[in-house]
């Protein structure tokens, strides 16, 4: 009987943790305005000398990231995250990345790149990269850090570091999908071209949300380097 009794029990343990309480899905579309849709937050010309370099086509969408931050669940596990220059551009432009999580940084170009966070060396100082080489950059604390090239100033790299696992890069149409998202209230953060544009908040309910969420434009002050 308690042989019966036992197995009972832990056949209810298993079935509770295999099968979690989601709610379903966030998702929706995110209309940028026509100021955030260029994919570049400097739009200079900067001169190489004594070599050539193909120059690839900034994002059309400045990578922009859809976050949700709030619902009860496993934080986002670090792991290690490429991000490689080339032809002029960092490709992807935005990472979202777990406490303690390296992002590798590699360079294709032939010019180098001083890469570093402004005014936070304790997190990333300034350091050449050269062609062909890597450099393992470790980001252990939660925030939003964007990463310059001294040298390219229009070459910049979002690094977005989160416990939350619920995120998603738009496509070119502006849409996105966040799965298993458990029910409940929740925050809605939009990330376009190194900073936040939207914030709202939303409540999650068992048979989804479907969104459009407008962008406003940014202001003056907001949109100067």
């Amino acid at each position: 009987m308690l042989r019966y009794l036992l197995l009972s029990i832990l056949t209810g343990l298993v079935l509770s943790t295999a099968i979690p309480v989601w709610a379903g899905s966030v998702r929706g579309t995110v209309i940028l305005p026509e100021e955030l849709k260029i994919g570049r937050r400097f739009l200079g010309h900067w001169r190489i000398e004594n070599t050539t370099v193909g120059v690839q086509p900034a994002p059309a969408r400045g990578d922009t990231v859809v976050l949700l931050v709030g619902p009860k669940t496993e934080t986002l596990a670090p792991k290690n995250t490429p991000v490689e220059i080339i032809g002029m551009q960092a490709s992807p432009a935005t990472v979202v990345v777990g406490e303690g999580a390296v992002v590798e940084f590699r360079s294709t170009d032939k010019v180098a790149h001083e890469l570093y966070v402004p005014g936070r060396p304790d997190i990333m100082e300034p350091q050449y990269l050269t062609a062909g080489s890597v450099r393992k950059q470790r980001f252990g604390v939660e925030g939003e850090y964007v990463v310059r090239c001294r040298q390219f100033p229009h070459i910049t790299i979002s690094v977005i570091v989160t416990r939350s696992p619920f995120f998603a890069t738009t496509d070119e149409k502006g849409g996105f999908k966040l799965l298993d998202v458990p029910d409940g209230p929740a925050t809605l953060k939009v990330w376009s071209n190194g900073r936040w544009v939207h914030e709202s908040a939303i409540e999650v309910t068992p048979k989804g949300v479907d969104l459009n969420i407008r962008v406003a434009a940014p202001s003056k002050e907001a949109s100067e380097p």
